[in-house]
Order: structure tokens, then C-alpha cells, then sequence
């Protein structure tokens, strides 16, 4: 078992969940088919987000819920750091 996302191949801080395995050291999931990062695209911020994460780490959508073109410029704007106050 290795992390796909920070390299780490100690077992201490390896959990096998079946079809991923979680690394506590970085908080990514590495899937046991591809050994790469599980991660699939947030339908709100368009970012990659961990599959089975409650919450997006990038916009903290929960709803899985796909964004209209307005809301997702906003977070996008947000997330690059590019609004102007």
C-alpha cells in the first residue's frame, strides 16, 4: 500500500476501506484499481474533490448538486483569489 498523493508507504497511517486506502498524513484517498488519487470532479466548484468526502475542500459544497454558470463564476472568482474589494 503506497499514497498516490504524498508517497507515504508506512501502515500506520495506511486504512484500508475496501476500494481505497486513506492516508493520515495527507487526508487523500488512493484507489486500490488505479493507484491514483480518487477524486472525481465537484459539479458546483469544477475542482477535483475526494469521492467520498462529506464536503468539497475547495468551495465545501455537501449537496453534489451542479452550479449554474452565475455561481459557479463567483466561486471561482473566490477561489482564485481574484475578487476586488
Amino acid at each position: 500500500m503506497k499514497c498516490a498523493n504524498c508517497g507515504n508507504a508506512d501502515e500506520r497511517f495506511l486504512w484500508d476501506e475496501g476500494d481505497t486506502i486513506y492516508c493520515s498524513k495527507c487526508c487523500h484517498r488512493t484507489s486500490k484499481e488505479t493507484g491514483e488519487d480518487d477524486l472525481v470532479e465537484c459539479p458546483y466548484c469544477h475542482r477535483m474533490r475526494d469521492r467520498k468526502a462529506m464536503y468539497c475542500r475547495w468551495c465545501n459544497d455537501s449537496a453534489w448538486i451542479e452550479s449554474t454558470q452565475d455561481e459557479f463564476e463567483e466561486i471561482d472568482k473566490i477561489l482564485k483569489g481574484s475578487i476586488v474589494k
